[in-house]
């Protein structure tokens, strides 16, 4: 592969590349895969990919495209692929914006080498100890460990390197009941991990798929009137993400914002910051796709929006004086969490959505729930086969949220309480 100097002197050399970013993403990997509690197969995985981004302005337009660098370029190739990205550049009319500059540059390592194969150990230990309930087993699962090298420059002599770990684990949990087998599908994404903590997720991951083959209709049971509907997970972090996308200078510069600045939100208070970096967060990143350092944001202050965000390109288009980055991590620091009293009322505590949607022009969301608990004191009745709607512009009016925390990790990561309570939600 060659390397990231010798491809920015070749750019240099064609007087049509205004400007460029290099991107270089270098992961160690492991892989292991089980099947009914037996490693099948070990894998190492180690890859190294370069994206080079090339700006080209003409009149008062830059346009860009980008190209991947492959293992058996060359001078010539290089060449070759960023006169192919001119011509490509030349078509694309975006507004003039400027890339990073004036900055610090980022350099921040591993404070340790990680001992993959001792991490390997624990995560699979945990896992399986989890196993062992009657009638139930792990089918399968899936562990999959990177250790990531990133670097970053641009034109501007903007320059990054920093590393970080990720976990991501898959297990298809079953149980053999009277009527059949079930299975469920389980994800998770770790940026560190407890071992205590895991076991109990995947504790929790067989006894919903219990739960599953338990389940009864909606119509099966006599659910009071306005029902409170608790969501955890990714249902609360795409919500929560909403509010704060609202701010993004995107929305903003393209009119799609529901609201601006200053603006209530909420007539129960809380607050939202924006993050590049939270322990456990997969996504942390101390830089944006643009190489603009980040540093945090409260974009929402006790129930009231307060700051505009985003990338350099928008936040130029909008004449921002301190554009802000585009952030990976959400992090929901102050809110009013309910009494124990109240968390313990009558509620259905959705597990599994089948794809939780939510429609950003109207505020409208849902999805078709694959299983649920129905908690009233007495019983824990599981359900399964319905589907929850609402408008979260009506429900976070007067949302509720649980005292204890957690982090969801996805695309964009999201650290805040573990439920949501939400009323006024349409059930069938």
């Amino acid at each position: 592969m060659m390397k990231t100097e010798e491809i920015r002197k070749l750019l240099q050399t064609n007087s049509e590349v205004s400007a460029y970013e290099i991107e270089t993403v270098e992961n160690e990997g492991r892989q292991l895969y089980f099947v009914m509690g037996k490693l099948e197969t070990n894998r190492v995985v180690n890859s190294e990919e370069i994206q080079v981004t090339v700006y080209h302005d003409f009149e008062e337009y830059r346009g860009s495209s980008s190209f991947n660098v492959v293992a058996s370029d060359d001078a010539e190739s290089i060449l070759k692929k960023t006169e192919d990205c001119i011509v490509k550049a030349k078509k694309v009319k975006n507004p003039y914006y400027p890339l990073a500059q004036d900055q610090e540059s980022v350099v921040s390592d591993l404070e340790k080498k990680v001992d993959t194969n001792d991490a390997l150990q624990k995560v699979s230990d945990a896992i399986f100890d989890a196993d062992h309930f009657e009638n139930q087993s792990l089918n399968a699962v899936e562990i999959f460990m990177d250790i990531y090298h990133f670097s970053f420059l641009n034109s501007n002599g903007i320059s990054h390197r920093y590393d970080k770990v990720s976990m991501f684990i898959e297990a298809i949990p079953s149980y053999k009941g009277e009527t059949g087998e079930y299975e469920l599908y389980y994800s998770t994404r770790k940026g560190n991990f407890s071992a205590d903590d895991l076991q109990k997720e995947m504790e929790e991951a067989l006894k919903n798929v219990r739960y599953r083959a338990e389940a009864k209709r909606i119509d099966e049971i006599d659910l009071p009137k306005d029902i409170p509907v608790y969501v955890k997970g990714e249902m609360t972090g795409q919500l929560m993400w909403y509010f704060a996308d609202q701010l993004s200078y995107q929305n903003v510069y393209f009119h799609t914002n529901h609201f601006n600045a200053g603006d209530k939100i909420s007539d129960k208070p809380f607050s939202l910051t924006l993050k590049g970096e939270v322990a456990g967060a997969t996504a942390s990143s101390p830089v944006d796709e643009y190489g603009l350092r980040l540093h945090e944001t409260k974009v929402i202050n006790h129930g009231i929006a307060v700051q505009r965000w985003g990338d350099l390109r928008y936040g130029s288009y909008l004449k921002e004086e301190k554009i802000t980055g585009a952030y990976p991590v959400l992090v929901m620091d102050e809110y009013e969490a309910v009494s124990p009293e109240e968390f313990n009322q009558p509620h259905i505590t959705i597990l599994h959505f089948s794809a939780p949607q939510l429609d950003e022009s109207s505020g409208y969301f849902g999805g078709e729930v694959r299983l649920a608990l129905y908690e009233n004191g007495d019983e824990v009745i599981p359900l399964s086969g319905f589907s929850i709607s609402g408008n979260i512009f009506d429900t976070i009016k007067d949302a509720g949220y649980s005292e204890k925390n957690c982090m969801y990790n996805g695309w964009h990561c999201f650290h805040g309480p573990e439920y949501m309570i939400l009323k006024h939600l349409s059930i069938h």
